[in-house]
């Protein structure tokens, strides 16, 4: 019987994926989540451990680009976009939750990466 019924995985595998040379730290978490087929869920074990590294990344990001993005003119576009995602990241990490289930606890590690992916992306243009 397949370990993670509905989907033939017999086995629950590594709960946490290579790192690449170079890697800071947050890239294995986003890489585990976005790189997973949406229709196939990883092993809760690396949902789990992603999910802990993501949430704790978001909350600090979102400060450091809120706190980049207040140097920036009001009217800049750059400051909008970057403060709408630091909300929207510190809601799905303060306000939201993993539910109950593989396939929940999925969908909001997959919207975390998301927003850690787009809060990295604003850290470094702000950054130059």
């Amino acid at each position: 019987m397949p370990v993670w019924p509905g989907t033939a995985v017999t086995t629950a595998g590594s709960t946490t994926p290579p790192r690449a040379e170079g890697d800071d730290g947050i890239e294995w978490a986003i890489r585990a989540i976005l790189d997973a087929p949406s229709h196939i869920s990883p092993p809760m074990g690396r949902v789990s451990s992603s999910t802990v590294v993501l949430r704790a990344y978001v909350k600090k990001a979102a400060q450091d680009v809120r706190h980049a993005a207040a140097g920036l003119p009001a009217d800049d576009p750059r400051r909008a976009a970057a403060e709408s995602s630091a909300a929207e990241g510190l809601h799905r990490a303060n306000e939201l939750g993993p539910g109950s289930g593989l396939r929940s606890a999925f969908d909001y590690a997959r919207g975390l990466a998301l927003s850690a992916q787009a809060l990295r992306d604003h850290r470094a243009e702000l950054a130059s």
